[in-house]
């Protein structure tokens, strides 16, 4: 296999290149690129990916792994406001599968996310969290809010447009909280459909002598108008539900709430390579 996949990866692979303008020496380098010993290996993002599962149902040559991870950026929900302190990393596969193409997730691990700390804590007012620590301070923790597989629009990277509908739940936890304060449910998700608004720059990375990926780094994605439902399980017996959803201002309807989430991202492959790094 030559450093862009065949068929339906190399299509992916080819399709953003092409829409890069990248140089025609830049996609067949005259000698692999060497790691140093001390640098991550470039698959380490596709640590998650489910490549075994790939190789048992598909052609290696239509494989691809894709790893997303939030780096930065803000929530609005309601009346409050929560700076995304924790990576959130979504790992899938893709390969050509029959006739047409298919998702693929390692269960438990398609979608990781920590906790970040809320802003005013239970009692909303900033600088107080702390007061009482376990009590007053609260930790907001997103959750994937479905059993199936994210579908990814990946060409939607460069020219725009939705890249994932992601359904959503957001744990909030402490002391008085318990552990199922939820806000949204897998009956009720917040659906996040994150669209394009800066695409960033992107970086071809050949690995060994049969893989590479692509990163697209420094990218923004946004919604502006999803809905947020009331909070639920909260205290014991549901006790402090009114309190949360009346300090978050919930429920919240659509066009009061935001995501802006700073992104990189990455698509390589094939599935051999990945599994060979990751048994490594």
């Amino acid at each position: 296999m030559t450093l862009l996949p065949c068929r339906r990866s190399r299509a992916r692979l080819a399709a953003l290149v092409a829409a890069l303008a990248l140089p025609a020496a830049a996609l067949v380098p005259t000698a692999p690129v060497a790691h140093a010993a001390d640098e991550p290996h470039p698959f380490e993002v596709f640590r998650n990916c489910p490549a075994a599962q790939m190789l048992a149902e598909a052609d290696d040559a239509s494989t691809s792994c894709v790893t997303a991870v939030v780096t930065g950026g803000t929530f609005v929900i309601g009346n409050g406001t929560v700076p995304v302190t924790a990576q959130s990393v979504l790992s899938l596969g893709i390969a050509s599968v029959g006739a047409g193409e298919k998702t693929f997730g390692t269960p438990g691990k398609v979608f990781t996310s920590g906790p970040m700390q809320v802003p005013g804590g239970l009692l909303g007012v900033p600088g107080l969290e702390r007061l009482l620590p376990g009590l007053t301070d609260v930790t907001a923790t997103v959750e994937l809010a479905t059993t199936e597989l994210p579908q990814i629009d990946i060409l939607a990277s460069i020219y725009g447009g939705e890249v994932v509908a992601l359904p959503v739940k957001i744990r909030l936890k402490n002391a008085l909280l318990g552990t199922n304060c939820y806000i949204g449910s897998n009956a009720n998700p917040i659906v996040l459909h994150l669209a394009m608004e800066k695409a960033g720059s992107f970086e071809f990375v050949p690995v060994g002598e049969a893989g590479s990926l692509i990163h697209a780094r420094g990218g923004v994605v946004v919604d502006r108008s999803f809905a947020v439902p009331a909070a639920t399980g909260c205290g014991v017996g549901g006790l402090l539900n009114g309190v949360v959803n009346s300090r978050q201002g919930l429920p919240s309807p659509a066009g009061k709430n935001s995501a802006v989430l700073d992104q990189d991202a990455y698509l390589g492959g094939p599935a051999s390579q990945v599994l060979a790094f990751q048994q490594g």
